[in-house]
């Protein structure tokens, strides 16, 4: 690697395999990372194994390979474990899904060859098929039992990935159609990215179409993508085409291949798009912004902007908390306030468009009697998924005048 600081980095954790890689600055591009020095080979088994008796795991092929040969306990389906919440039982013992995936990113991570990843990682971005609530959860507090703060810790499902790898692959895939075709065992799915260059900032979004059965009988698998990609894209012009995943040969795509080709549509082939999506996104996250007029419209999308109105420094101010347009998983906001002749918090909320705007109030039942002014608060603001928003107030009480009585509000609401 040719970075040694403010290393951007992606990790695609997939269902039976994972990869790694690190934006080059210089190149101006995600590179993949080898998982043998001088090979080609960049992908590695979703799989950890642990010595019985003693706290020594290994990850990827090494994992394989001791579970094989030397006896050690294999854990695979890690994907589902680290998305859920129950404990795992693993040689005489219960793990949490969160501990068993900081030793995993510990192992994914040390093919990046450095000596103090906390330090020297400036965001490394997760991408893994889809996300849920407990999977971020366990990701945050893996990273956070690695020494990585929530700031250097990134998540995105495939679909975020597929926009921000098409987006950065080629400058014509943002004001045109991009068509994708997700191969999965013996499935065959398309979806594709379209863009609406009318609004400000221009917004993207990713729309699922149909799926196919892939027979493994070589001309009938060729005939059920030929139809799928016909009934897909029809005479609709698209600037490129994907095929990601396993499964596609041009061996056994005779007539496919060519329809795939027609009306001049760029055809890519990979299986790396995921991990270098999840790379330019980490690098849109922390630095350049190349795709700053543009918005991925995702599920995970939060559409409220959420603000207070207070004085600040004497000068009446709306002071903003939650910025629309962000993922939910990414929101974390922490203030400490003074109250003001109040017993409760009101929030401005506006929609995205910025129109739809009203107020919130949350009451502070059993707020301890002071004097004005002398009750500190700490406020906190996160989400549990893209609806539910979570407050949280905590009395810090006023220096030694008057000591916290640790009282704490919790509300969820909708805005």
């Amino acid at each position: 690697m040719n970075e040694t600081r403010n290393i951007i980095a992606g990790l695609e954790i997939g269902k039976s395999q994972s990869q790694i890689c690190y934006y080059d600055r210089r190149e101006k591009e995600p590179i993949s990372v080898s998982v043998k020095a001088g090979s080609n080979q960049y992908l590695f088994p979703t799989q950890l194994s642990k010595k019985p008796g003693e706290e020594v795991w290994h990850y990827g092929i090494e994992a394989e390979y001791f579970a094989r040969q030397e006896g050690e306990i294999s854990l695979t389906g890690l994907l589902g474990i680290f998305g859920s919440t129950e404990e795992v039982s693993i040689d005489n013992s219960l793990r949490k899904p969160a501990d068993l995936l900081a030793v995993y990113l510990k192992g994914c991570i040390s093919l990046l060859g450095i000596a103090e990843p906390a330090r020297q990682i400036k965001a490394l971005m997760l991408t893994v098929p889809r996300l849920s609530a407990d999977m971020v959860k366990n990701v945050y507090q893996a990273g956070e039992s690695l020494g990585f703060s929530r700031g250097q810790i990134f998540l995105q499902d495939y679909d975020e990935s597929f926009y921000y790898y098409v987006m950065n692959h080629r400058k014509d895939n943002w004001n045109r159609k991009i068509g994708w075709f997700l191969f999965e065992e013996n499935q065959v799915s398309f979806a594709r990215l379209v863009t609406d260059n009318q609004k400000r900032p221009v917004t993207a979004v990713i729309e699922h179409g149909i799926t196919a059965e892939l027979p493994t009988d070589a001309i009938e698998r060729d005939e059920n993508f030929y139809r799928l990609i016909e009934r897909s894209c029809g005479t609709d012009t698209y600037s490129s085409i994907y095929i990601v995943g396993e499964g596609f040969d041009q061996e056994w795509a005779v007539r496919s291949t060519p329809l795939l080709c027609r009306n001049q549509r760029h055809v890519f082939y990979g299986n790396n798009l995921y991990v270098k999506g999840a790379c330019y996104g980490a690098r849109e996250k922390c630095e350049e912004g190349i795709l700053k007029g543009h918005l991925y419209l995702g599920p995970s999308l939060v559409k409220h902007n959420v603000a207070m109105e207070m004085l600040v420094n004497g000068s009446p101010k709306t002071y903003s908390l939650i910025e629309a347009g962000k993922n939910w998983y990414e929101i974390h906001t922490e203030i400490e306030l003074i109250l003001d002749g109040r017993e409760d918090l009101e929030f401005l909320v506006t929609s995205m468009e910025g129109t739809g705007k009203t107020r919130y109030s949350m009451k502070l039942e059993g707020l301890p009697k002071r004097p004005n002014k002398t009750t500190r608060l700490r406020v906190c603001l996160s989400y549990e998924s893209p609806e539910l928003c979570v407050i949280q107030a905590e009395d810090l009480g006023f220096g030694d005048l008057f000591p916290s009585e640790g009282k704490c509000w919790i509300e969820k609401v909708s805005w």
